[in-house]
């Protein structure tokens, strides 16, 4: 028996969509579309904007990166700007003029007995004068220099550069001339005239060099206190020194109290920190390994 058409065009009708059947994706299909996502991304990055916009938007944000304020030194500050200022009134820098030249002799023959217990048998001491000794010797100002001075403290007739203590040396000055006669040495172990390291020792004519004796403060007040005996100078007006001259000021003081009238110590001290001495110690190996110093004094 057939089946009437109507009837099957109902069924077909009724029966549900079955979507059609799709192939899965390739793994070249999947890598190609993360090529494209890729070279998308890239296009964004290199899609920059101009350099001025850049640059304003930098400028935004360090404006609120800038929350904490810059670190201060006062102290530092301070320091820096005296030593500009001082620099600038000073002759020809921070450092005084070390000059030499011209210089005024004694020659003692008596030996000297140190206090590390080497000896000189006779020594010489370079020195130079400012002023008049008046007629009881009584104004006489015995001025020490430091570590690396000559006795050049002030310019003179027979040598005109100008000293390291030029501007306190003169008419009305600290050192005022009108008033005192001021003397100034260059100390034993020197290099500006004194016996030192490159004298001729009269033991065997040769250089001192490395043989030259250890000495110490008092050694050298010593030696400068057998000068004023050759002046003839009993007693000082006042003993004054600055740095290692204010450790000789102190010992002139303590070795001939009824001698010295005054005394002045400028940035002196009557012992020696330990870092001060491993300070010098650290000096003295460097002149050690240049020991043409103890033949020329340079």
């Amino acid at each position: 028996m057939s089946v009437p058409r109507r009837l099957l065009g109902i069924a077909r009708a009724s029966r549900p969509q079955i979507p059609p059947c799709r192939a899965p994706k390739s793994p070249t299909f999947s890598i190609i579309s993360a090529r494209q996502q890729s070279n998308q991304a890239s296009r964004k990055i290199h899609q920059q904007a101009p350099r001025k916009a850049q640059h304003a938007a930098a400028a935004q944000e360090a404006e609120y990166e800038s929350t904490n304020p810059a670190l201060s030194f006062p102290c530092l500050d301070a320091y820096e700007t005296r030593s500009a200022s001082l620099s600038k009134r000073s002759l020809s820098g921070p450092e005084p003029s070390y000059t030499s030249g011209h210089t005024l002799n004694f020659r003692s023959q008596q030996p000297i007995l140190l206090d590390w217990g080497g000896i000189l048998p006779e020594f010489n001491i370079a020195y130079e004068t400012w002023g008049t000794l008046n007629q009881d010797k009584s104004n006489a100002i015995l001025l020490h220099t430091g570590l690396s001075a000559s006795s050049h403290a002030h310019s003179t007739e027979t040598n005109t550069k100008p000293g390291w203590w030029e501007k306190f040396i003169g008419p009305d000055k600290p050192l005022d001339t009108d008033k005192y006669f001021v003397i100034c040495t260059n100390v034993i172990g020197g290099c500006y005239g004194s016996t030192g390291p490159s004298s001729i020792d009269p033991a065997n004519g040769e250089r001192y060099a490395t043989r030259f004796p250890i000495l110490t403060m008092e050694d050298m007040v010593r030696a400068q206190f057998r000068l004023l005996d050759n002046l003839r100078i009993q007693k000082l007006y006042a003993s004054v020194g600055s740095s290692m001259g204010g450790m000789q000021s102190l010992a002139a003081g303590t070795l001939f109290a009824d001698r010295v009238g005054r005394l002045v110590s400028i940035s002196g001290c009557a012992r020696s920190h330990p870092y001060s001495i491993a300070m010098r110690h650290t000096q003295r190996q460097g002149a050690w390994r240049n020991l043409s110093y103890y033949y020329t004094c340079r």
